[in-house]
């Protein structure tokens, strides 16, 4: 059966609309819709009329190059306000002779979803890790197995309440509903690893304009997940200072010169750059700009190298790390990644879809087409994780009823 799915993905330097066809186990990008971001900052809403009008810019591309309307989305969520742990959950196995059923399996992860969070944070996601029986026996599917107790290891990915209500209503504003918040590195997850190397044990950092998004995969799962208050934009800042130069002017420095080491560029190549009021153009070398550059994508690096370490998965990451978000795009950055973080490091566009080149090509799209391949999976299974789930529509349908 063919159905068509929307993905918006909501940056602080972009926002991406994406339309798909949904058609078994297909899903074929269709349309595409892309709109400066205006109103966010490190990934949070700072101003929901100019959030919601960037929305609405890119939806309505989307909607002309897809041809047709979008009136509902699943949504990217991020910033360092997204923070995750893990949880363990059980239950006594209601027929043991039968073995255990799905009641079973929902009774364990909804135990441990229940968390002693502060009232300003809400769950967005519960991912199972894995079940163990009678407390001895690691298993991945419980289903028919038999067994006296089940429990269920899962990992719990929270976002503050209200980043999460301001973003819904940005969306909403723009008149479209949201289908689901999806976790930034979640869905950037979804759309660039392999199962081997979900497998294996991989990092998957989503390096952004505005935030670094780490998630850490093991045994098939994701196990460690945790954003970072650094990006792109960080870069462009710097080349603005050290350039003496306007944003706008070193964001395109950035594009059209930049690179993240300093051996692999000619160090007497001339870069003009405009100065701030009209002033004329002043030259720099090339080696000047990259070495601006390389110093900061080698702080970035070392902190992603630190969280991984500070995560103790480190050592266990046989497939090492996958790079993609729209300031992975810098040539260079996955030598230098590899060299600070001392483990194979590679750049990755979006796997698994089919359709617009311009979109399945481009790792700054991963978050995007990861939203469309999650939505695609909802579609065919319950949602026990994303927020997007029952549990999560009842709670919205109660505080638009309840008062405060």
């Amino acid at each position: 059966m063919s159905d068509v799915i929307a993905a918006l993905d909501i940056g602080s330097s972009k926002v991406s609309a994406l339309v798909a066809k949904v058609d078994g186990d297909n899903v074929v990008v269709i349309g595409s819709g892309l709109a400066p971001s205006r109103g966010m900052e490190k990934g949070v809403v700072a101003d929901i009329a100019a959030v919601s009008e960037s929305v609405g810019r890119a939806v309505e591309e989307a909607e002309r190059s897809s041809r047709y309307g979008i009136d509902r989305a699943w949504v990217s969520i991020g910033g360092a306000h997204i923070q995750s742990q893990n949880s363990r959950g059980e239950a006594i196995v209601s027929q043991a002779m039968r073995g255990v059923e799905q009641a079973d399996v929902d009774r364990a992860l909804s135990e441990a979803r229940v968390l002693a969070l502060p009232q300003e944070r809400q769950v967005l996601h519960v991912v199972p890790r894995g079940y163990w029986l009678d407390n001895s026996v690691l298993v991945r599917e419980p289903i028919g197995m038999a067994a006296h107790r089940l429990d269920a290891e899962v990992h719990v990915v929270t976002a503050l309440d209200s980043a999460a209500r301001n973003l819904t209503r940005c969306v909403e504003g723009a008149g479209v509903a949201v289908e689901g918040l999806i976790a930034q590195v979640l869905a950037a997850g979804e759309a660039v690893l392999t199962p081997n190397e979900r497998e294996m044990g991989v990092a998957c950092i989503n390096i952004g304009a505005g935030t670094t998004d780490i998630g850490v995969y093991l045994n098939g799962s994701v196990w460690h997940t945790v954003t970072l208050g650094t990006g792109g934009n960080h870069i462009t800042s710097d080349l603005a200072i050290g350039l003496h130069a306007p944003l706008e002017v070193a964001e395109d420095v950035k594009l059209r010169y930049g690179h993240c080491l300093t051996r692999q560029i000619q160090p007497d190549e001339i870069v003009r750059i405009s100065g701030f009021g009209g002033d004329g153009a002043r030259e720099f070398t090339r080696e000047e700009v990259v070495r601006i550059i390389e110093a900061r994508v080698e702080e970035i690096c070392t902190l992603v190298q630190r969280e991984l370490r500070r995560s103790s998965f480190d050592g266990l990451l046989s497939a090492g790390a996958v790079l993609c978000g729209g300031t992975a795009n810098l040539p260079g950055i996955a030598d230098l990644a590899s060299e600070v973080m001392d483990m194979p490091v590679r750049v990755v566009a979006p796997r698994q879809v089919q359709g617009l080149t311009e979109v399945i090509g481009d790792v700054g799209q991963a978050t995007g087409v990861g939203l469309l391949l999650w939505g695609a999976r909802q579609r065919q299974t319950p949602d026990v994780e994303a927020g997007g789930g029952i549990l999560h529509r009842l709670g919205r349908i109660l505080r638009a009823i309840l008062p405060g």
